[in-house]
Parts: structure tokens; C-alpha cells; sequence
């Protein structure tokens, strides 16, 4: 039931696999649009649920790719300092930002589903 619950998902998550041709792609539709680019180093083989939901609460206001550590991902890898021991790793490119500025979260994600909705 998971499984078929997580393939029914919808996902706007970019996918880099082929090196700096998709993550060129990537930027130039963030840049078209405005939108911070985030990049989530990754070497998991599947999107996790976590990240496909994380796209569709953020769609339209922030790009969300994996990137995921391939031989032609390498250099992409090597220009923002990460590595497979720092992996998973998180970052956040602001879209307004001439060097790039970037904010790095690594280690495990987690989610906390407790709303407080208090009114």
C-alpha cells in the first residue's frame, strides 16, 4: 500500500543525473523564474516521499533538485565542496545572489508532523 501510496505522489522534483548539462538547465529555469535553487545532494536511488512532498508545499516558490553522485555529476559535486562521506547534504542558493551565496544543512532530514494549530 506505501508503495503504490508514494508512486501516486505528485513530484516537481528536478532530477540531475547527466552532469552539468541538466544542472545548467536547472539554473536557467530558476534564474527564468526567479526562484531560489535548491539543491539536495542525495545517494538514495528513489525520491524519498519527504522530498516529492517538500516540492509540491514549495512549487512556484523555490526549485527543487537532486543531484545524485555520479561520475558525471563530479564536478558539480567538487564545486560546491561535497563529497560521499558528506552525503546527504542540502543547499540553498538565493535567487538574487551574485556569488551564490549558499546555506548547507548535512546529515539526515527529518520531519516533524506536529502541527500546532492553536487559534
Amino acid at each position: 500500500m506505501k508503495q503504490w501510496l508514494d508512486s501516486q505522489m505528485p513530484n516537481f522534483v528536478e532530477s540531475i543525473r547527466h552532469g552539468m548539462s541538466d544542472f545548467t538547465k536547472f539554473q536557467t529555469k530558476a534564474t527564468q523564474h526567479g526562484l531560489p535553487q535548491v539543491l539536495l545532494f542525495t545517494s538514495k536511488a528513489k525520491t524519498s516521499s519527504l522530498t516529492k512532498y517538500l516540492s509540491t508545499e514549495f512549487r512556484r516558490q523555490l526549485l527543487l533538485a537532486e543531484v545524485y553522485p555520479t561520475k558525471k555529476n563530479q564536478q558539480i559535486m567538487q564545486k560546491y565542496g561535497i563529497t560521499t562521506e558528506t552525503l546527504p547534504a542540502l543547499l540553498v542558493i538565493p535567487p538574487s545572489s551574485k556569488e551564490q551565496q549558499q546555506e548547507e544543512m548535512e546529515g539526515e532530514a527529518h520531519h516533524d508532523n506536529n502541527n500546532n494549530n492553536n487559534n
